[in-house]
């Protein structure tokens, strides 16, 4: 497998979710009602701004039940929204995410009961036919922003050193994929404590020729504070490319002049 072949399944399934896997280490998490937060995508390669993610999610009893985010760009144009829902599964939300400029959608269904009827689709435009394929459920498994509840559940064990193989539901790719997640070390991020982790193919090899994917965690309070990998926004040519998303405390002032919403609840209704 080539570093371009997983670039390309990342970013179809895996990474058309990353950067929403966090939750702001900022912010303080609302058991019941809503936390809303932000995160600053910039090229990986030069440092480039290009995007803001808008994130609000909802809680009942310390449980999210949904989440929604919204990606602004240039001049505070909305590019892509996605809806997550987390009533079957904490770690397997069921969603739809749509790209305004092309079209395209992808997701995850489940008609129930249980851990029946789980699905994936995916199409490329609004005139092409819909990819469904039906999955099983096999955990330890993730799929979308679940991967981030995945990793709080085992963070005590990803500390210590150990490492998580797991399963991810690719909509994207239309597959479930092997991942490993597991600690590479410290660092801090706005001057306070963070731990490194990664997420790879778990495959025989693959590592000498892949990149992994980076992720920065408060190391206290186990929020996702920065994700460097692939991304799920795609430039001028359609393509999805290496991005930084960092989930600053403030508004970093390139962002704020690009037109990009207030962290605030409902900010990013009228993009």
């Amino acid at each position: 497998m080539t570093k371009h072949t997983l670039m390309s399944l990342l970013a179809a399934g895996l990474v058309a979710s990353s950067p929403a896997w966090a939750q702001s280490g900022t912010t303080d998490v609302k058991a019941n009602g809503t936390t809303c937060f932000n995160g600053y995508g910039y090229t990986l390669k030069g440092g480039d701004y290009r995007y803001t993610e808008h994130h609000e999610v909802k809680r009942s009893g310390g449980q999210i039940t949904t989440w929604d985010v919204t990606y602004v760009g240039a001049g505070g144009k909305t590019v892509a929204t996605k809806h997550m829902d987390f009533s079957a599964s904490q770690t397997i939300p069921t969603y739809t995410m749509k790209l305004a400029k092309s079209g395209y959608e992808e997701g995850i269904t489940h008609s129930g009961p249980g851990n029946n009827g789980w699905s994936m689709f995916r199409q490329d435009s609004a005139s092409a036919k819909k990819q469904t394929k039906a999955f099983d459920i096999d955990q330890p498994m993730a799929a979308d922003s679940g991967f981030n509840q995945l990793v709080q559940e085992h963070f005590d064990a990803l500390q210590s050193g150990k490492t998580l193989p797991f399963k991810f539901a690719a909509a994207g790719r239309q597959s479930v994929i092997d991942l490993k997640a597991s600690k590479v070390g410290s660092t801090t991020f706005e001057d306070k404590p963070a731990v490194q982790f990664k997420a790879e193919l778990d495959m025989f090899l693959v590592n000498m020729f892949v990149s992994s994917l980076d992720l920065t965690y408060d190391a206290k309070t186990q929020k996702l504070l920065e994700y460097r990998g692939i991304g799920n926004i795609q430039n001028d040519q359609g393509e999805v490319y290496p991005v930084r998303v960092s989930y600053y405390s403030q508004m970093p002032d390139v962002a704020k002049q690009d037109g990009a919403p207030a962290a605030s609840c409902g900010a990013a209704s009228s993009s």
